[in-house]
């Protein structure tokens, strides 16, 4: 980020808001569509509305900024495409980018809501996960032992009432390096981009999406990657941030600049590298490595459907089997606002499933905010808002999604297990 003389005005605050977020707020009509849809009952138009006027002040006195989730309903429904997230998350995440001493006046708010222990926990996931995946099952025993949920309730600010995620034993990168291809790879290669989640939480969304590409007659590797950054992104260590994204970039860079391409199951995981490289990294170099990055990389179902409509999809679909139960499709907050949930859809429904795609705002989980004490509440209603009563309605109904949040939320507040999309695909294939 490039260092502004001063920032001691509020006007200059404002600028520094728009810099870092990489958004023009002034384009925004306040027309509320933002507010109407946030599924936390936030006011991101009125923080828009303050920051425009030059009064930072007034913004920071809200409770948006400092209780978005950052689940990106708002942009999804922006007709202008500003993305209010990005202007709350730049605006309590100042200080960390902008170190000034001109505005004092602004520094009770941050400390009001200064981050501890449990924000550096939950945005260096991937090591501790890494650790729980090796040390599984003793880790998944001191985990949800009662004892250490109050433990963690009271001194870490994670609600008693969650269940972490489960680590896997052996990892995904494990059984990926052990695996014998499905087929001859003679296609093309494809580079998988495995998050942390699918390596250490939930291995099996990575099986479905090797075995479902291999299938389809790829050649699968790995990418030599570190985590996307988005739990740091998400809790304001954006520094932290651009070091995992340039690391990311220069790893990615060369295979990308081939043609490459570069797939991932995760929604926040592998759009995270397509939307928030380009502004994570200020050298012009890197910059314009991480947009040839950006334009190669695709969700599995944008890939899949991408080669249907080439005619180029190599794979047989059992069709129309008898008793099938219907499945309702979950789409992820993310995949709304930067991809493309129908491309989901078609994939599923050309596979034989009876797929209805659900017309629900946020789960509610978004990332770690429901598993914060402080928002746990908030987390459950937004589920009730449309997703809980929809899979109430349809109790005998199979549930897949593109997230694991969703996956998460669906599990602990309605007791029903989902499938990644993938999952439902790869069991689908003749």
């Amino acid at each position: 980020m490039s260092t502004l003389l001063s920032l001691g005005t509020e006007n200059q605050v404002a600028e520094a808001i728009a810099e870092l977020s990489d958004q023009n707020f002034y384009a925004c009509y306040q027309c509320g569509k933002c507010t109407a849809a946030c599924p936390f009952s936030l006011g991101p138009q009125a923080v828009t509305r303050f920051l425009q006027l030059g009064q930072a002040e007034k913004a920071l006195a809200l409770d948006t900024p400092w209780d978005c989730a950052g689940c990106y309903t708002c942009l999804a429904v922006c007709p202008k495409g500003v993305n209010p997230a990005r202007i709350n998350r730049a605006l309590k995440t100042l200080p960390n980018v902008y170190k000034d001493p001109t505005y004092k006046s602004l520094e009770p708010y941050y400390r009001a809501h200064k981050k501890g222990l449990r924000e550096w926990l939950l945005a260096n996931n991937h090591r501790l996960a890494r650790l729980g995946s090796a040390t599984a099952p003793f880790s998944n025993w001191f985990l949800n032992f009662p004892l250490g949920r109050l433990v963690a309730h009271y001194f870490l600010g994670i609600h008693k009432a969650r269940s972490l995620p489960a680590f896997a034993r052996p990892s995904f990168p494990e059984w990926f390096h052990r695996h014998t291809p499905q087929g001859n790879g003679d296609r093309s290669t494809v580079l998988l981009f495995h998050d942390t989640f699918m390596d250490y939480n939930v291995p099996q969304v990575g099986i479905a999406a090797t075995e479902l590409l291999e299938k389809a007659g790829f050649r699968v590797e790995l990418t030599d990657s570190v985590c996307c950054g988005r739990p740091m992104i998400s809790l304001g260590y954006l520094s932290q941030a651009a070091e995992l994204a340039r690391t990311n970039i220069d790893r990615l860079y060369e295979h990308a600049r081939q043609g490459k391409f570069i797939v991932g199951c995760e929604s926040s995981c592998l759009l995270t590298l397509r939307d928030e490289y380009v502004g994570l990294v200020q050298d012009p170099e890197l910059k314009e490595k991480a947009k040839v990055v950006a334009q190669q990389c695709l969700m599995i179902d944008e890939f899949l459907a991408m080669l249907i409509s080439r005619g180029e999809l190599e794979l047989e679909f059992r069709q129309n089997q008898d008793g099938q139960k219907p499945l309702l499709f979950h789409a992820h907050c993310h995949q709304k606002a930067l991809g493309s949930p129908d491309k989901s859809m078609e994939l599923l429904l050309m596979a034989g499933y009876k797929a209805e795609m659900l017309d629900t705002t946020c789960c509610g989980m978004a990332g770690a905010y429901g598993y914060e004490k402080e928002h746990y509440e908030a987390s459950r209603i937004a589920g009730e808002r449309g997703l809980f009563p929809a899979l109430r309605a349809q109790p005998q109904a199979e549930v897949v999604v593109t997230g694991v949040s969703c996956y998460q939320q669906i599990q602990h507040f309605c007791g029903r297990r989902a499938r990644h999309v993938v999952e439902a695909l790869r069991d689908a294939v003749a």
